[in-house]
């Protein structure tokens, strides 16, 4: 039997040994309500791969020791036995009153991953070493000082539309020599909206809007804007004459006219396309009008919003197509 066969079967046993403790988390405890305290009973410690080769070679120099009747390596055997469960303590109490702060995550759009931000806090007066996150698709490692606050990232890739709920992760530690592993079990209530991909090449935006929410164009027009002193070059026609001589400074008239280019973004002007082509084309017209300025409306089967411009309106717009239901 080859090292590749022996790495599958053991991952295959982790991974059926996890899947055990995770259905045991979750029929006996559930979700946790944040903030939450990492306790004795939230954290199981077991022994590493390198820990049970570890005590494997302390069986067998106990066995030469008895064979041989050595003493010394006899006392040597158990000095590294007492060390070796001593350090299963120092893992155990690396995790011991952690505190699960919160989990935050960002909108993103299909295909990004999604970011989770997990906040554990320190508060006890001393130093947490190698505490590391770990999900079935990422993990990340970092110490905690202190009475201080650490922030992890994990990722879940994304493939649809809509909310899309944080799978269960583990908070891991094998300090200090790696020989345990000792680790909690979170069943998370988070999850991260997923607004619809936007297509590469979408059609041109939709000018059918009146634009009346629309900004000025400055410099050209028949609408006094302000005035500024006078630069060379300026046109005869725009100096303000009253005011140049009321303060003895030549000024200019600076003009305006209305910004009237505006879209509305239409579900129903969008043709016999199917649901998630139009979702993706709205969501491409959103990001290139908010690029270009352009006041945009949009009008849904289940809801509209007037013509705006900004990261709110941004993002109410998105999530109207993020959660759109035919």
């Amino acid at each position: 039997m080859n090292t590749a066969t022996l790495t599958a079967k053991g991952n295959g046993i982790n991974q059926r040994f996890n899947r055990w403790i995770l259905e045991r988390v979750r029929q006996r405890r559930g979700s946790p309500t944040l903030p939450f305290t990492l306790e004795y009973r939230h954290i199981y410690v077991m022994p590493t791969h390198f820990g049970l080769g570890f005590g494997i070679l302390l069986a067998l120099t106990a066995i030469g020791g008895l064979n041989f009747n050595n003493n010394m390596v006899l006392m040597f055997g158990f000095i590294l036995a007492a060390i070796a469960q001593m350090t299963s303590l120092l893992a155990y109490r690396n995790l011991s009153g952690l505190m699960l702060l919160g989990i935050r995550a960002s909108a993103v759009f299909a295909g990004q991953p999604a970011r989770f931000t997990v906040l554990l806090k320190n508060p006890e007066e001393r130093l947490r070493f190698a505490i590391q996150l770990v999900s079935g698709t990422s993990s990340d490692c970092a110490d905690i000082k202190q009475q201080a606050t650490g922030r992890w990232e994990l990722e879940l890739m994304t493939h649809r539309r809509g909310w899309i709920d944080m799978e269960p992760f583990q908070i891991e530690n094998r300090y200090p020599l790696g020989l345990f592993r000792a680790w909690p079990v979170i069943i998370p209530q988070a999850r991260c909206l997923v607004y619809p991909a936007p297509v590469s090449n979408p059609p041109p935006l939709p000018k059918t809007g009146r634009g009346d929410f629309g900004a000025t164009r400055r410099g050209e027009g028949e609408h006094l804007h302000g005035l500024r002193e006078y630069q060379p070059g300026d046109p005869l026609g725009r100096i303000a004459w009253r005011a140049s001589a009321r303060h003895q400074t030549l000024y200019s008239k600076t003009m305006e006219s209305p910004h009237e280019e505006a879209c509305e973004l239409n579900w129903y002007l969008m043709g016999g396309r199917n649901t998630e082509e139009k979702l993706s084309i709205l969501s491409a017209w959103i990001l290139r009008a908010e690029r270009l300025q352009i006041p945009y409306s949009l009008e849904m089967p289940a809801a509209s919003l007037p013509a705006e411009l900004g990261e709110e309106h941004r993002n109410a717009c998105l999530e109207i197509l993020a959660l759109f239901k035919p």
